[in-house]
């Protein structure tokens, strides 16, 4: 394995901090954006941007507490070195951190192109975990695109300067461009050492949001805070009754899937279920501090969590049925086919104290109130604004655990 300019790895004090977001900024020009549609139908109702907006009471008191050590390392490596890392499992390319479109074949290719060309390509993030072995945080599909070719999993296609490679595969290309290619093109990689602060080492995660598709938090968390909790995060996330209470059908064209909140409300279930009318903060460093916390939650622990959640989603079906988490609109008396987060924390911890037997014998009734709740503007309040503010969290949740309880009597 050929790997040059290696540096010792370095401690980054507060001050080196700072220049290293200033230096990510510069890496984040260079890198193109990947085009999604805008005008692409949503199954759940807030924006990515509503649904990250976030609450916080003293965030600069927080960090100020928080000044720790970021430990880095940077290694140049030729595509064959990542191609090998990959191969050998050394670098995990795991699906499960990003649910996205990937780069199609013609994007590849110009991908090879610049290193055919010696464009300079943007450094890749890399997170070393406990065993020494390394997740992508930034360049998933920089680093897709050379391994495939390299295994010879696509042609090239639509190059421009290169036009004579078009239509061949690696092994295809003459000697001379499969030596470059191999031995001569570099990419560089910056790695976030296991012996960084946690916190300080997600707030790396939180600003490489470069390449081509920004990370929402979810999809951070999975690769900031891997371990059996977030395994059987994603895993009841992808269980065929909770994509059914949430209405997916078709996982391509469902932005709960892509975007991953699915998961996220997995984990909102679990970190809330014990505390939500205490809450208190912000919403995503409580999402945040739980993951952090218990990542490596015993199996016993974990399996325990899992029926919890499980039991609360038979319940929720039993008691909304196919309106589960979808707002009543009282001027069309109709329900809006997209789930609503926030609908979402209301009913899934209100059900907690009833049977499920017992609402699913009251479910009209229930259905009935939840339709009253939003000609209710101390609700609609609840469900529409600042939704990730406490006292709203706490309100919608109130409001319908209290419906429910006079329903069934």
């Amino acid at each position: 394995m050929r790997i040059t300019d290696v540096n010792a790895p370095k401690v980054l004090m507060p001050y080196d901090v700072d220049h290293f977001w200033s230096n990510l900024q510069e890496i984040r020009g260079t890198v193109e954006q990947i085009e999604f549609s805008t005008e692409e139908s949503r199954d759940i109702e807030e924006s990515e941007a509503q649904l990250d907006a976030e609450y916080e009471e003293d965030p600069i008191g927080f960090w100020e507490a928080k000044q720790r050590d970021l430990l880095t390392s940077v290694l140049d490596y030729n595509l064959r070195s990542l191609t090998d890392l990959v191969k050998n499992k050394q670098i995990d390319l795991s699906p499960n951190y990003q649910r996205r479109n990937r780069w199609k074949d013609e994007r590849k290719s110009q991908l090879i192109e610049s290193f055919l060309m010696n464009v300079p390509i943007p450094n890749i993030f890399l997170n070393e975990d406990a065993y020494g072995h390394y997740s992508v945080i930034d360049g998933k599909q920089r680093l897709t695109a050379i391994s495939d070719f390299l295994f010879g999993r696509f042609a090239l296609t639509g190059l421009t300067v290169f036009r004579e490679a078009n239509g061949l595969r690696f092994d295809e290309l003459p000697a001379t461009l499969q030596t470059i290619l191999e031995t001569r093109a570099n990419l560089r990689a910056v790695i976030i050492l296991r012996q960084s602060d946690p916190d300080i080492k997600y707030q790396v995660f939180q600003r490489l949001n470069t390449g081509g598709i920004r990370l929402n938090p979810q999809e951070i968390r999975n690769s900031a805070w891997p371990g059996r909790l977030n395994d059987m995060i994603l895993e009841e996330s992808l269980s065929s009754e909770f994509h059914k209470l949430l209405g997916i059908r078709d996982k391509s064209r469902s932005a709960i899937y892509r975007e991953m909140r699915d998961a996220e409300f997995v984990l909102r279930y679990l970190t809330f279920r014990n505390n939500w009318d205490t809450f208190a903060g912000g919403m995503g460093r409580k999402l945040d501090n739980f993951m952090a916390e218990n990542n490596d939650m015993p199996q016993a622990e974990v399996e325990k969590a899992r029926a919890e959640f499980r039991a609360s989603v038979s319940k929720a079906r039993a008691a909304f049925g196919e309106n589960a988490f979808q707002r009543w609109s009282p001027d069309k008396e109709s329900w809006r086919r997209q789930v609503l987060a926030s609908l979402y924390d209301a009913e899934i911890f209100a059900v907690s104290g009833f049977s499920e037997d017992t609402l699913r014998e009251h479910s009209r009734e229930i259905i009935a109130g939840v339709q009253s709740l939003f000609s209710d503007a101390k609700f609609r309040r609840a469900v529409d604004a600042a939704t990730n503010t406490p006292s709203y969290f706490r309100d919608r949740i109130t409001m319908m655990r209290d419906m429910i309880s006079e329903k069934v009597g």
